[in-house]
């Protein structure tokens, strides 16, 4: 009964990730906003945490590769946190910026030596700081941690339920 249930969790944080990448495509294709840095960097973390989910939910993994599941969905969770973070904090206290596009991800990679690229996109460019769109008041990095703190709710569930399994399989 336990991997029955572990298996609905990982298809609900499964479509909490596609979801959320198809609302980001969304405001991309048809609403026309164009994503910076580190939305591409939240984008690549959502979708390693969704591909991870459906792997499990195929895969049917036992109690220990569902706790590496558990483990690798908490690590992406964790880092596109740090970026939506990042680029909250850059939206509150950096300088609004004049210019109106920053270089696409392309032109990083083959400008820039891969560290320097790297570092460019984990740190966020001036165009990360503008607020372009906003839904009841909050911005994309904002509607970012809410579904991060959605997908962040299902995997701990997923740890709870793995942790009650062991203690019952231990009595």
């Amino acid at each position: 009964m336990v991997q029955a249930r572990s298996r609905s969790l990982f298809l609900l944080g499964f479509l909490v990730s596609a979801g959320t990448l198809c609302a980001a495509f969304y405001l991309e294709w048809q609403v026309g906003l164009k994503p910076c840095s580190l939305c591409q960097v939240q984008r690549f973390f959502f979708a390693l945490a969704g591909l991870s989910c459906l792997t499990a939910l195929i895969h049917r993994p036992g109690r220990w590769g569902e706790a590496g599941y558990l483990l690798f969905n908490t690590l992406m969770i964790c880092m596109a946190a740090a970026a939506a973070l990042r680029q909250l904090w850059l939206q509150a206290n950096g300088e609004q910026p004049k210019v109106a596009c920053q270089p696409g991800l392309e032109y990083l990679l083959t400008t820039l030596s891969f560290p320097e690229a790297l570092k460019t996109l984990l740190l966020g460019t001036p165009e990360c700081a503008r607020v372009n769109w906003t839904l009841l008041d909050m911005s994309v990095p904002e509607w970012s941690l809410l579904a991060l703190s959605a997908l962040l709710l299902v995997t701990a569930t997923g740890w709870l339920q793995a942790l009650l399994a062991g203690r019952a399989t231990a009595s």
